[in-house]
């Protein structure tokens, strides 16, 4: 699957893509929000997670970015 193809999934089939074929890299926590990142074929994935809600509020796919600058620190992406 392309990112392109991911990010014109509804949202129920995003989460079931990551789930079912996503491999888990890493997650970073505040107060508030926990962010998982997946890679999913040649992209990544944030699921973010709304801890009053206790439920996945946001779906985040992207390839490159300020969007792995929080988890860079300890995490080899090469």
């Amino acid at each position: 699957m392309t990112l392109e193809e991911f990010n014109k999934l509804e949202f129920d089939d995003k989460l079931f893509a990551v789930v079912d074929n996503g491999v888990f890299l890493d997650n970073y926590v505040t107060v508030d929000i926990r962010m998982n990142l997946y890679s999913l074929d040649k992209f990544y994935v944030e699921l973010i997670y709304d801890s009053q809600l206790n439920k996945v509020v946001e779906v985040r796919s992207f390839k490159l970015g300020v969007q792995l600058d929080k988890y860079i620190s300890h995490l080899d992406l090469k």
